[in-house]
């Protein structure tokens, strides 16, 4: 693991203040031990001027536990973080290792519903979001806007007979304000075609997602999954719901600006979310009120929830020829906003 020993020239009045970087911003490797997760390494990201997060190693480099603001970001799944050795690729099985977080990565060959395609089948959401990372390293670094931390690894979906996948993935996260960004690059490093299909889970909960939040957002509503007329986005309730109702989805078509800004005026927030609009044409919004749950997941993504087979028929899945690249962007920014908070609801 690559250690960063100063900050970059562009931070020298900081750096002639401490005595190491870490003092200010410190990531960590280390490996859960106990209960379903034991045995996963993660890395844990201190940034307390920014957005603190973890990245799970096992998961693709995914976005697990995620704050800022004095605020939990990410939603949880009931059954929390799960060790990707346990992971069951069979037909629905993903969501038993489903632990939600701030972002999971859905694909590489499939995203969406199970389906057989030319004898392969092709499990919830696709194998990725379970493969560990390689060649993981990490420093210190800089852009014209400021202090970040860099995280970058590669992560390799392959079997014998079928076509090789690489998802390159560069996480940046700012030190000095609550900003974070995925960049991921898929390449076929095959030799014949290889179908893809991606999407970005962001899994949003409370105090974020409550009653007096709203979404604001330039996708156009489509349809809902399982057909049926969709309602404009802005409309989504997100209170919590009295009893167990069932979950529902809206497929979208990503505006020109791709962005999504999720409002708690109640907490003083706004949570705002940015994505390559060419690359993730759809915006997938997933909503589950039901007490004990109540998420939000808002899923930048090249299709909708039929999965491979179906895609295939729609022209949504996407041919890569050997050595093409497809790139994907997602950044995410907490902002203060000037509300006052309801007395009517509890603090975390």
């Amino acid at each position: 693991m690559m250690r960063p020993s100063s900050f970059p020239v562009a931070c020298e009045h900081v750096r002639r203040r401490v005595g190491s970087p870490t003092q200010l911003v410190r990531v960590d490797r280390a490996e859960l031990t106990e209960g379903p997760g034991a045995g996963s390494p993660v890395l844990i990201v201190r940034n307390p001027e920014g957005i603190s997060f973890e990245v799970l190693l096992d998961r693709a480099m995914d976005i697990g536990w995620a704050d800022a603001l004095n605020m939990p970001l990410a939603w949880s799944a009931q059954r929390g973080r799960v060790a990707s050795t346990r992971y069951d690729a069979a037909g629905a099985n993903w969501t038993r290792t489903f632990g939600g977080g701030l972002i999971t990565t859905c694909g590489l060959a499939s995203t969406g519903m199970p389906s057989t395609v030319d004898g392969s089948e092709y499990g919830l959401h696709g194998r990725i979001g379970h493969t560990p990372a390689e060649n993981v390293t990490w420093r210190f670094g800089a852009d014209d806007s400021g202090p970040l931390i860099e995280i970058t690894g590669d992560v390799i979906e392959a079997a014998l007979g079928e076509p090789t996948l690489r998802l390159t993935r560069t996480i940046r996260a700012w030190c000095d304000r609550p900003v974070i960004e995925m960049h991921d690059v898929v390449t076929n490093d095959g030799f014949v075609d290889a179908g893809h299909m991606y999407r970005h889970h962001i899994n949003l909960g409370y105090p974020l997602i409550d009653a007096g939040s709203s979404v604001s957002t330039d996708a156009v509503a489509l349809a809902r999954r399982g057909g049926g007329a969709a309602d404009p986005l802005h409309t989504m309730r997100m209170d919590v719901a009295e009893q167990v109702v069932d979950e529902s989805v809206t497929y979208a078509r990503s505006g020109p600006t791709g962005a999504l800004t999720l409002t708690a005026p109640h907490r003083g927030v706004a949570f705002a979310i940015e994505w390559t609009a060419d690359t993730f044409p759809l915006l997938l919004a997933w909503r589950d009120p039901s007490p004990g749950i109540n998420v939000l997941g808002i899923e930048p993504s090249t299709s909708r929830d039929e999965g491979r087979a179906e895609a295939r028929q729609t022209g949504e899945l996407i041919t890569l020829a050997p050595g093409e690249t497809r790139t994907y962007r997602t950044r995410m920014s907490l902002l203060p906003i000037v509300a006052h908070a309801d007395p009517n609801i509890d603090d975390v």
